[in-house]
């Protein structure tokens, strides 16, 4: 099981918030005696690679979940949360020398933390999770209306006080449609609360949707953000604990960016990490899978050769 950390310990780790989360990850598959990836793979991983359990959903058992995850080289998974599934999933997850890199969930603005949600950071007490929140509103009917932050703030407070000084960390999920539907929001927020362990996450495939594809508008209906977006992940980089990819392949008459896998579609995403490497972050990275279609090992695999190929190019572009 992973060890303990107090406080300085752990922000110790997170210098640059970031960058020793990847290096925890590191640490901890190797304190489980996975067995050690070969050189080559070694030299061509720059941020430590996880994927989604959307991804997972043709695998029957999370034994076998967690061995696939393992053969295919992913360093674990992100799992929405089942209380009652969870010591089950840290189990499998341990047994095969993973990380649970993230718990989603999907709290209501308005409504009190969830009473089961304590027990289960309890459980993932040391472990390099982070606890995932997209926060959905009833009474706030436009996306990243600031007039819900007092109570957004008040949310993250009691779960970052649940989670303490020994880990998981609390991250902004940014969500189409969601109240906080953009990465600026979980900036907004991680400030407004002012802790090492409450941050955001940048979501490729929501970004696009909400944001990047202009000259649609976004969700609320209002005019598209045209903000650079290397002016937007600078800004996020102090309280970025996660990004996640995919393979996004545009559609006629500006429909919307369609999911694939990482071998598929026409968005450059070794632009896009070049990118992410030049702002200076370092930590994981994890595989959107939603709406994928097929036999899970088919497009888990495609998409590990082919983030293996884009990290060969950015070593190649040093």
């Amino acid at each position: 099981m992973p060890k303990e950390m107090n406080r300085r310990d752990f922000v110790k780790t997170t210098t640059g918030v970031v960058a020793g989360l990847g290096g925890l990850a590191r640490r901890a598959a190797a304190a489980n005696a996975a067995p050690p990836e070969p050189a080559a793979r070694q030299k061509t991983v720059e941020w430590p690679f996880y994927v989604f359990d959307n991804g997972l959903r043709t695998v029957r058992t999370l034994a076998d979940k967690c061995k696939l995850v393992k053969d295919l080289g992913y360093v674990g998974i992100e799992y929405g949360l089942n209380h009652a599934e969870l010591p089950r999933m840290l189990e499998q997850l341990d047994k095969h020398g993973l990380e649970l890199n993230a718990v989603y969930t999907v709290p209501l603005l308005e409504n009190p933390v969830d009473p089961k949600l304590p027990g289960s950071i309890k459980r993932m007490k040391g472990r390099d999770t982070r606890i995932e929140m997209a926060i959905r509103s009833k009474q706030l009917k436009k996306p990243s209306d600031t007039k819900g932050d007092a109570k957004a703030a008040a949310l993250l407070k009691s779960v970052s006080d649940a989670c303490a000084d020994t880990g998981p960390v609390v991250s902004v999920y940014p969500h189409t449609w969601f109240w906080t539907e953009r990465v600026e929001d979980g900036v907004r927020l991680a400030k407004l609360v002012g802790r090492k362990n409450v941050g955001t996450n940048f979501n490729l495939v929501h970004w696009k949707w909400v944001e990047g594809s202009p000259p649609r508008r976004n969700a609320a209906g209002g005019p598209k953000n045209t903000r650079p977006l290397e002016t937007i992940l600078r800004e996020a980089l102090p309280h970025l604990f996660s990004v996640t990819i995919n393979g996004l392949q545009s559609q006629p008459k500006g429909g919307r960016d369609r999911i694939v896998s990482l071998d598929q579609g026409d968005y450059d995403l070794t632009a896009f990490m070049a990118l992410v490497r030049k702002v200076g972050y370092t930590g994981p990275v994890g595989l959107q899978c939603y709406g994928l279609r097929g036999d899970a090992r088919d497009h888990l695999a495609r998409s590990m050769a082919a983030w293996r190929r884009l990290n060969e190019r950015l070593r190649a572009e040093k």
